[in-house]
């Protein structure tokens, strides 16, 4: 008991409104450090001698511990990699406020470190965010090419429809050659000519469907007539990979209701994909491809088997996944299986992979005749 101004002086009980406001701010203070800690990237406080003042649970997580067992440590050995330090930062307090955003890779991920000051009381500390744009940076990086590509297409397309006039012209002068001229061996030279620049028509015909940029439009179609084209396509790349394509077709195989471009696109980027695997494999290349007739389903069954070098068994769940891709950044986005996989959805099929490793790799398509 205290006396003032000679009275005795009793400590005054806390009331029910002191009460409710210390329950409010301790609420408060529990809320925002609930946000904190939902967020995925790493926050924490430092002070100017690089001390830790505290940290949210994921930051924490990365080392295992609770945020409270963190306060106090160096946060420089603790990271094991530069950051801006609280030094640099106090330096242009009066010029720039000491925001600082700086991109940093550490075993070839990268991250965005922000950093903004503030104040404990009277005391000057620095709250840090690090983000990781990985991901971010290699989407943009597939994206990109994937520009890229569709540029490609575009460019693709003109070319072919400037080789094209030049071309007619090639067959029709040769077929009127031929009519005229009697010497036998002039006219078997004639029709090597006519011959080989058909086949580049049919490249060309082929290219100019496949780059041409319209709305999904379907018509009925032969499943193997539409497959020569495309094997067509990549007929050079087969010879020079000394890869053998191997056409087994049923018989009686109906046409089908399909889009032949997309299908076409599908059948591309599968062959396509056998053929990296067989030259990673370094082997004599083999492709075949069968097309059948199930009367009983009423669905044309189309498989395309490689002899390369097969998929691991635990990226097989994965394969048809967008961007997921085993290849190096500038040889797949990732993207040509996943969008096959919509493609061959979107008219009422099934595509699905059978393989083991170091085996036969085998996609498997099913379409249905409407």
């Amino acid at each position: 008991m205290k006396k003032q101004n000679g009275r005795d002086h009793e400590p005054q009980a806390e009331g029910p409104a002191d009460n409710a406001f210390i329950e409010k701010v301790v609420r408060s203070q529990a809320h925002w450090q609930a946000t904190v800690d939902a967020v995925r990237d790493f926050i924490f406080v430092v002070d100017r001698d690089c001390r830790i003042r505290n940290a949210n649970v994921s930051f924490a997580a990365r080392y295992g511990c609770h945020p409270r067992e963190l306060r106090g440590r160096d946060i420089n050995e603790l990271l094991g990699f530069e950051i801006p330090q609280p030094e640099e930062l106090a330096a242009d307090a009066g010029t720039t406020g000491a925001v600082i955003t700086k991109e940093i890779m550490v075993n070839e991920s990268s991250y965005v470190v922000s950093v903004f000051p503030a104040r404990y009381d009277d005391e000057e500390v620095y709250v840090y965010v690090i983000k990781d744009i990985t991901e971010l940076i290699d989407l943009k990086g597939k994206l990109y090419h994937t520009y890229k590509l569709a540029s490609l297409g575009r460019l693709v397309s003109g070319v072919a429809h400037e080789l094209n006039n030049p071309l007619t012209g090639i067959l029709g002068y040769t077929e009127i050659l031929g009519l005229k001229v009697k010497d036998e061996a002039i006219r078997r030279d004639l029709d090597k000519i006519y011959k080989s620049a058909e086949r580049c028509r049919v490249i060309i015909d082929s290219l100019l469907c496949f780059s041409r940029q319209q709305a999904p439009q379907k018509n009925l179609e032969y499943i193997h007539e539409l497959i020569d084209k495309t094997v067509e396509l990549r007929a050079y790349w087969h010879r020079n990979r000394k890869i053998e394509v191997i056409r087994e077709y049923g018989e009686d195989i109906p046409l089908a209701y399909i889009d032949t471009q997309q299908i076409q696109q599908v059948v591309l980027n599968i062959l396509m994909n056998a053929e990296d695997a067989i030259v990673e494999s370094s082997q004599v290349g083999k492709i075949i491809i069968k097309v059948r007739y199930d009367r009983d389903r009423q669905r044309i069954m189309v498989s395309i088997a490689d002899n390369g070098m097969g998929i691991p068994k635990e990226n097989i769940p994965r394969i048809f996944d967008p961007f997921f891709t085993t290849k190096a950044v500038n040889k797949g986005t990732g993207l040509g299986l996943s969008i096959s996989y919509g493609i061959v959805l979107e008219h009422g099929g099934s595509l699905h992979v059978e393989c083991g490793e170091g085996a036969d790799t085998v996609f498997n398509i099913e379409l249905p005749l409407k």
